[in-house]
């Protein structure tokens, strides 16, 4: 068990602020960094185990500092000069933590009270988008996320605070390749649905109800080749000219919807 009293850290150069940083740089493999009131009570609230506290004598919600206090196993009072090298933000929020990393398995992204509904975030590289990409999928009730290798990472800072928290319910498996995405559909008994903006079938014709796999691309490229390829429908949503596409996670959204509203 670990010690309930605060430690202190007031040198910038303390390892443990360099590992803060290099956790919301995504390189820390089995972490992942939160800042912020909300966020870091979002997580806390979801049964997120945290590993590492820094905490501002000027946050000013002191119930979540003592409930850190008594949840991480390390905790720490430190100066802003500390917080402020360990915040990936121009201004820091007050509270930095390092939470464990779940491992989620393929039976946990198919869990669902109705067929499984997954989203997979098919080279989307900016995680700005990916974050609010989880959020959607979270909200329209997807049972899990995949996203593949050389798209942005779900764990990384700037993704965690566009999730808004879903990063810590929302079962997701990141790094995975077309081919294992194919595999994973075929596997489970999902349709391949893919969002493409040459199809003739408008997204409302497809029939959500059933187990799908909801492949989404990156805005400019779309999905890859072996994905189109391997898609048992071909999905489009309808564009007032002269706009070409849409955000990604604001196509997500929309399909997203459609799938809830067909389940009900």
């Amino acid at each position: 068990m670990h010690d309930p009293r605060p430690r202190s850290i007031t040198s910038t150069k303390n390892p443990l602020v360099q590992r803060f940083r290099a956790a919301a740089a995504g390189e820390e493999e089995f972490v992942v960094f939160a800042e912020g009131s909300k966020l870091v009570q979002e997580a806390l609230d979801a049964g997120a185990p945290a590993i590492a506290a820094l905490v501002s004598p000027r946050l000013r919600e002191k119930a979540l500092g003592e409930l850190l206090a008594k949840r991480a196993e390390e905790f720490f009072d430190v100066t802003d000069e500390v917080l402020e090298r360990a915040s990936a933000l121009e201004t820091h929020q007050g509270v930095a933590v390092l939470f464990a990393k779940r491992k989620w398995e393929d039976e946990d992204l198919l869990r669902s009270e109705k067929a499984p509904l997954v989203l997979c975030a098919a080279g989307v590289r900016d995680p700005g988008n990916l974050g609010a990409l989880l959020r959607s999928s979270e909200a329209a009730g997807a049972s899990g996320v995949i996203t593949l290798k050389g798209g942005a990472d779900p764990f990384r800072d700037k993704a965690v605070r566009g999730s808004m928290g879903s990063v810590f319910r929302l079962p997701i498996r990141h790094g995975l390749d077309a081919q294992g995405v194919i595999a994973f559909a075929k596997q489970h008994g999902l349709q391949i649905v893919t969002a493409e903006l040459n199809s003739d079938v408008e997204y409302t014709a497809v029939d959500l109800k059933r187990p799908t796999l909801l492949v989404l691309g990156a805005e400019a490229s779309g999905v890859s080749p072996a994905l189109a390829q391997a898609a048992n429908v071909r999905a489009s949503i309808p564009l007032t000219a002269p706009v070409e596409s849409l955000n990604v996670a604001v196509a997500a959204g929309v399909l997203l919807y459609e799938a809830r509203r067909q389940r009900k």
